[in-house]
């Protein structure tokens, strides 16, 4: 498991260390843009989840090792 890092002085976790209290209606977002993400399922056998885009309100695919800001509740 990957550990947390600094980029622009804020802590980015992974989609993997956060799968654990991920749920239904949690949003982040990803290091590089301001685009944020709901999560809608989560799937820990296949390494991924799906969020919605709130921009573009459409379905996406999200690898746990992929970066991300910690979530913020709903």
């Amino acid at each position: 498991m990957k550990r947390p890092e600094i980029i622009n002085h804020k802590i980015v976790n992974w989609v993997e260390q956060l799968a654990r209290f991920l749920k239904h209606g949690d949003i982040f977002r990803k290091p590089r843009g301001n685009t944020q993400y709901q999560i809608k399922e989560i799937y820990p056998d296949q390494n991924v989840i799906i969020c919605e885009n709130l921009d573009t309100h459409k379905s996406e695919q999200i690898y746990f090792n992929s970066p991300v800001y910690r979530l913020m509740s709903i």
